[in-house]
């Protein structure tokens, strides 16, 4: 009895000196999602509508687009709420409710971000029938699929007892639910520096003379967000020697938006 009094708190912190960090870019990503969306659910609450800031695909599949943004915007809470509740699992006096709670939770999150991407492919589809911006379609694609791909592992890690590799795909799936967040803040910065509609297809001029989409450029940006989060968290922690294929993952996300950039641009020049 003595000896495992004492195991059970070192177990506790060992626990969160060794996952500090998965935690905290969770909880970073979900934040970062309330910053960028509570302004616009405000707006569609004293409004009625998503205005002219709302993505182009509103034309195209408005209804969809409406319940997915909704939807999204009901899930920032009790995304806050599945790391608390895992933390605490480890915690001396967890109790078999916070288990339960946690297990419960998880696969309505699983089930959500799954539903809310298969809306997300309806969206991208509706979008791609209607534009020629191959670059947003590879996008929308890809964070579609890798939410639901990253979600469906992080489940099926937790039914295996794989706990450090459940993290590891929380982390990785959080981040790409989060990137319409962060494509939202980094557009709010841009017209702050005075680009006054991102979603345009205003030309602006590159290097050597080229001309390239102002949200081809925008895009191209946001994609670079998975490979800077992902070097702060799975460097260190020595992830990619455990999932090597998430790198190429990263190096793809990355790099098929620019390959639709490079082919917008030859077909300028």
């Amino acid at each position: 009895m003595t000896g495992n009094s004492v195991n059970q708190p070192n177990k506790g912190r060992h626990f969160f000196a060794s996952y500090r960090w998965p935690t905290v870019i969770i909880l970073t990503c979900v934040l970062f999602s309330a910053v960028a969306f509570t302004p616009r659910f405000i707006e569609y609450l004293s409004v009625g509508t998503w205005g002219h800031s709302a993505t182009r695909a509103f034309e195209f599949a408005p209804i969809a687009l409406e319940v997915h943004a909704l939807f999204g915007m009901a899930l920032i809470p009790l995304l806050f709420l599945q790391p608390l509740l895992g933390a605490l699992l480890m915690r001396k006096t967890a109790m078999a409710k916070t288990r339960l709670m946690h297990r419960w939770h998880g696969r309505f999150l699983v089930f959500s971000t799954a539903l809310l991407s298969v809306m997300g492919f309806y969206i991208t589809y509706s979008f791609s029938t209607n534009t020629d911006s191959i670059t947003s379609v590879i996008f929308m694609f890809l964070v579609a699929l890798f939410v639901i791909i990253f979600f469906m592992q992080a489940a099926w890690e937790a039914r295996k007892h794989r706990i450090e590799r459940h993290l590891d795909a929380l982390v990785f799936g959080m981040i790409f639910l989060s990137l319409p967040a962060t494509g939202r803040l980094i557009e709010a910065v841009m017209r702050a520096g005075g680009v006054e509609n991102t979603r345009s297809r205003e030309l602006i001029s590159i290097s050597f003379g080229f001309q390239v989409e102002l949200v081809d450029i925008t895009i191209l940006i946001i994609s670079a967000v998975p490979i800077f989060l992902w070097c702060v968290y799975a460097i260190p922690r020595g992830v990619f020697r455990a999932h090597p294929g998430k790198f190429w993952i990263a190096a793809a996300f990355l790099g098929l938006p620019f390959l639709a950039v490079t082919a917008q641009i030859i077909s300028r020049s």
